[in-house]
């Protein structure tokens, strides 16, 4: 029984130590599939919003990842994300709504390519790049 007690006192931490490598480098090998680049194009003056990441919200807080500095438009007032259907916009209940052409954002859209798309009166186009 000693003898057992005297493997097993070693084998187990070498077994946790084996696992916790493989669990590292299959962590390290596997890359993010990566994002279709997507911008937003302010067309009166020419700004141009670059969407990178798989969620991106919008608002006048700078901790927003695109901050439109106008009065209108809410602090969190909302989130673009990448999806399997494809570029998805939601209003986060901003004050001023969310629009998509004329149309009024109550919850996830999906979005297309040249989409007019409203934020608290200021207007922005979708581009898929």
């Amino acid at each position: 029984m000693d003898e057992m007690m005297s493997v097993f006192r070693y084998l187990i931490p070498v077994l946790c130590f084996v696992i916790v490598a493989y669990c590292i480098k299959h962590l390290l090998q596997s890359k993010a599939p990566k994002v279709t680049p997507a911008c937003l194009i302010d067309e009166m003056t020419g700004k141009e919003y670059l969407i990178t990441n798989w969620e991106t919200s919008i608002g006048r807080s700078n901790a927003c990842d695109i901050v439109l500095n106008y009065s209108t438009v809410s602090r969190f007032h909302a989130v673009i994300s990448k999806h399997k259907k494809g570029w998805v916009l939601t209003d986060t209940n901003s004050s001023a709504g969310t629009y998509i052409g004329k149309t009024q954002v109550h919850k996830s859209v999906v979005i297309n390519d040249s989409d007019e798309i409203s934020f608290g009166g200021i207007i922005l186009r979708f581009r898929i790049k």
